[in-house]
């Protein structure tokens, strides 16, 4: 009979650092994903006017990284509307209780918004930067294009926001 020796002390210790290792990866998408808009406005901007020698590289990295910041923020947007209604019943005293169906249809919505957002914003920053670049709208003026950028990234987001304002006003 041959004796298997299991390593319970070393399970435990690999199980620790993969858990770990998970959860600081989702810590830094998180503070990636709420510091986006900060992020994509005054820090394209300070690196356009400090390091402007590495144009091409900082925008390939900033448009690369676009379409997930603005995924990110369109799941809290999506569930924006619901959050305020549930702030607003437990300040009147009540309670939502949501069913399970209400909340597999908030968590679709939850991932359709965020591939909206996704493919979004890769459509307006390739329109942007077709008409930056071709048509020499942004003729050499790398500030103006960091400036202007956010604009195109974050275009799905300002998108519903609009459009959930207009709702909102008429």
């Amino acid at each position: 009979m041959n004796l298997v020796a299991i390593d319970i002390i070393g399970t435990i210790r690999e199980l620790v650092k993969r858990a770990v290792k998970e959860i600081l990866l989702l810590l830094g998408v998180i503070l990636f994903g709420l510091s986006a808009p900060l992020l994509f406005t005054v820090g394209a901007l300070w690196l356009a006017l400090r390091f402007a020698d590495y144009a091409s590289t900082w925008a390939m990295i900033y448009l690369a990284l676009g379409p997930f910041a603005c995924c990110i923020w369109m799941v809290f947007i999506s569930h924006w509307p619901d959050w305020v209604a549930d702030w607003k019943a437990r300040r009147a005293g009540g309670y939502i209780a949501r069913s399970f169906d209400e909340r597999v249809h908030a968590s679709a919505k939850g991932v359709g918004f965020m591939v909206s957002g996704f493919f979004g914003s890769l459509l307006a920053e390739g329109v942007f930067t077709y008409a930056a670049h071709r048509l020499d709208v942004i003729p050499n003026h790398l500030v103006l294009y960091f400036a202007v950028a956010p604009f195109a990234v974050f275009a799905p987001c300002l998108l519903v926001v609009l459009s959930r304002w207009m709702k909102r006003e008429g």
